[in-house]
């Protein structure tokens, strides 16, 4: 348990320090990112799970609101599935757009487990369906990821990682410009600590590096309060904090409601 509070207490520091030293430019250097969703994925109770987030997204020259639609389904003991169709209305110079965002699938399959730890297989698939590309925020083009995850329970605690690659599929080279968004490592780490029964609060970062050069930081933290037996709410944050010329979006806030069955 000591471990895993001293994590939490580390993760906060940084988070509040980088959170007082970040500026509100952004640049687009790749498409828009929700930094927590592997991370959750990969933690996420084994039972059925339906979802739907409420997003604001500010970048330097668009802003969004994303409502998500998701579910999680468990695959025997070992396997679970996850689907995420996102609705979007973009207001950039251009005026407001709407439209239906890109489909996702997730999956993860568990290698090993023992003693509070265990080492898992974790994907996710961007399928490009949206109506239209409304970059960042829909890129149309076919995303494939893999990473190994770990996860270690400590008490009240439980910390996580996950690390691996994300390979970028277009129909015809161009479509999307190839310095935004391009075949990128991921590394993400973070802690979960619940102080409370039902309750639960979150901290971690995403990093990527891009085949182009380009390499971003996101940091998120959020927390989850169990309303009812089946019905938890929660509430998210994320920010990017690498180099102004090749953010995305500036910051993101969420609200969730998830039914657990």
């Amino acid at each position: 348990m000591h471990r895993g509070v001293l994590v939490a207490l580390v993760f906060a520091a940084a988070t509040t320090v980088t959170l007082t030293a970040i500026t509100r430019k952004a640049g687009a250097a790749g498409v828009y990112e929700n930094a927590a969703a592997e991370p959750a994925f990969l933690v996420s109770p084994r039972q059925v799970a339906l979802r739907g987030d409420f997003e604001y997204s500010l970048g330097e020259s668009s802003d969004a609101w994303i409502y998500r639609l998701s579910g999680v389904f468990p695959l025997r003991s070992a396997f679970m599935l996850a689907i995420e169709q996102p609705f979007l209305a973009v207001n950039n110079e251009d005026g407001l757009d709407t439209g239906i965002g890109d489909f996702w699938l997730r999956g993860s399959a568990r290698l090993w487990r023992g003693s509070g730890r265990s080492f898992s297989l974790v994907g996710f698939m961007n399928t490009g369906s949206g109506t239209r590309r409304h970059f960042p925020y829909a890129s149309q083009t076919l995303d494939v990821s893999a990473s190994l995850g770990y996860v270690d329970s400590l008490g009240a605690a439980t910390v996580f990682a996950t690390v691996g690659n994300t390979w970028v599929n277009r129909e015809k080279e161009g479509e999307t410009d190839d310095a935004r968004h391009t075949d990128n490592l991921r590394a993400s780490a973070g802690t979960i600590v619940s102080p409370l029964d039902g309750a639960s609060v979150r901290l971690g970062a995403l990093f990527e590096d891009y085949r182009s050069g380009a390499r971003r930081w996101i940091l998120f933290a959020g927390g989850t309060i169990a309303a009812t037996e089946t019905l938890h709410v929660g509430a998210d944050f994320q920010t990017e904090v690498g180099p102004e010329a090749q953010r995305v979006s500036d910051f993101a806030l969420s609200l969730s409601a998830t039914v657990r069955f």
